[in-house]
């Protein structure tokens, strides 16, 4: 009975003594997104510095045909996807394999398509930068779209990476294109 009335007499700490229990979450939160953030330009950047031509490919196929590379890469995309998200609970090992292969595998082609996406955006934002300025670019506002709460992070970002698949799929850079010859042009002879 003394322990409690000692206890209701002591006074209460001031505000700037209490602890903020919140502080953490919220840091852990925001380092998770800026993680993801950097997560998504550094694929993109390294796809635009490895694979130049495919990503001019899938920026133009963006230009041209944006719905159709959409609607395509959830047809094709989503349901890889999904494999790869219930790999886990295919018995078999060879066909979890061949499923862990093909899920990642278009996870990266995503990947490739969607930094066309952004070299595109980036194309709009500044004609007479480089391709690794307009990559940069554009990177940075499509990973800020991506990570934005709910939204970007549920919806968008699946979205993004599906009509990136859709945009590889269109664009076939993996076919070989022809390189038209030169005429051959007669050189006239020294004057001497």
């Amino acid at each position: 009975m003394i322990a409690a009335s000692r206890r209701e007499a002591q006074p209460a700490l001031p505000a700037q003594n209490q602890r903020m229990p919140y502080t953490g979450i919220v840091l852990a939160i925001l380092a998770a997104h800026a993680a993801v953030f950097l997560i998504l330009l550094g694929h993109w950047l390294v796809a635009i510095g490895m694979y130049p031509r495919a990503v001019e490919a899938c920026a133009g196929e963006y230009e041209r045909r944006p719905v159709r590379a959409t609607l395509l890469g959830l047809v094709t995309y989503g349901p890889l996807f999904v494999l790869l998200l219930n790999a886990g609970k295919i018995g078999n090992g060879g066909v979890r394999l061949l499923v862990l292969v093909a899920g990642f595998a278009a996870l990266l082609a995503g990947f490739v398509g969607s930094a066309g996406l952004a070299l595109r955006i980036g194309r709009n934002l500044s004609r007479e930068a480089s391709l690794w300025q307009q990559g940069l670019r554009g990177g940075v506002m499509l990973a800020l779209v991506f990570i934005t709460p709910v939204l970007g992070s549920l919806f968008l970002l699946h979205v993004g990476l599906a009509s990136g698949f859709g945009a590889v799929l269109l664009a076939r850079p993996w076919r070989a294109k022809s390189v038209a010859a030169l005429p051959l042009v007669p050189v006239p002879p020294p004057l001497a």
